[in-house]
């Protein structure tokens, strides 16, 4: 697996709704039970704004030695994400979470925009 930097974010395709997640422990609750509903579109942003790709592995013949689900990948793209194009899903999800003043969210930096995404799960 990749080098995460934890804490990060799931940031769900054509959807407001992020995701915090605090350590690798998270990420695998999460993948765990949610493997079949993933989208390829669907990523996770890491604290140091590199962005990955949530990759399934094929589907291979089911047989009686293979009974034991594959978690997907974590592919790194070649561009992280900076400031301005972290804000703009911080602030959408500020809105879809029911926080007033979602357009006065802001922050200097990747880190402080997950804790944002955290604080944010908190209150509602």
């Amino acid at each position: 697996m990749q080098q995460i930097h934890w804490p990060a974010i799931l940031k769900f395709d054509q959807d407001d709704e992020l995701m915090y997640l605090a350590n690798h422990q998270d990420w695998l609750s999460f993948i765990c039970a949610n493997q079949y509903t993933v989208c390829l579109q669907d990523a996770l942003i890491d604290s140091s704004g590199h962005v990955y790709l949530i990759e399934k592995p094929l589907a291979e013949h089911t047989s009686i030695d293979t009974n034991v689900a594959q978690l997907p990948n974590l592919v790194k793209q070649p561009q992280p994400i900076n400031i301005l194009q972290m804000l703009p899903l911080v602030r959408q999800f500020g809105q879809f979470q029911g926080h007033c003043c979602s357009s006065k969210i802001v922050f200097t930096t990747i880190e402080q925009g997950i804790a944002t995404v955290a604080q944010l799960e908190q209150l509602y």
